[in-house]
């Protein structure tokens, strides 16, 4: 077996571990969602990672860990992977930033090219982090050789608004689709 089938494998391991709820979303599934990808008929199908993806992944689980055991050898004073939930009317929303440090927070991304904005499609996950912790958010976009290159993100009233209106929508679709069922592929 390849090097490259292997991480795939191991990626697509990952993902098989992963399940879906109706009334639990979350953040990183919202631009999916904008752009027709994550719909409720296919809510709750596995999704295959292809080669690509999968060596993109990697590269940034390896970033973050490396990351990681850096602040944790240094004695920086932060929070690996802190989770929250925002209540919105009869669903939540889980947020999962990578870092949180007393005063802000960060997302890790390991793009293919270095972006001087951020791309509208982290911007929706961005927004939940902000509007989970109430704590300024970076972008770090993480390259070789190791370097970071960080953005401020600026929330926007507008897309939040969007976001809750987006998911409002989402979930009365998923629950008349299931009418409360939920299919038997789900696991808990």
């Amino acid at each position: 077996m390849k090097i490259s089938e292997l991480i795939t494998a191991y990626i697509n391991q990952k993902n098989d571990n992963y399940s879906r709820e109706i009334g639990r979303y979350w953040a990183t599934d919202i631009y999916s969602i904008i752009k027709g990808e994550l719909t409720p008929e296919n809510f709750f199908e596995k999704k295959t990672v292809d080669e690509f993806g999968a060596k993109c992944i990697s590269s940034g689980i390896a970033m973050e860990d490396f990351l990681n055991k850096i602040f944790k050898e240094m004695e920086v004073n932060y929070i690996s992977q802190p989770k929250k939930e925002i209540q919105i009317q009869d669903f939540v929303l889980v947020v999962k930033p990578d870092f949180q440090f007393s005063d802000f927070l960060v997302e890790i991304k390991s793009p293919n090219k270095l972006h001087d904005d951020i791309p509208v499609w982290w911007t929706y996950q961005l927004e939940c982090e902000y509007r989970a912790f109430y704590l300024p958010v970076y972008l770090w976009q993480v390259y070789h050789p190791f370097s970071v290159k960080q953005i401020v993100f600026t929330p926007n009233k507008n897309r939040w608004n969007k976001i809750c209106k987006l998911l409002t929508d989402f979930h009365k679709e998923l629950k008349k689709k299931y009418d409360q069922k939920i299919p038997s592929n789900k696991t808990a």
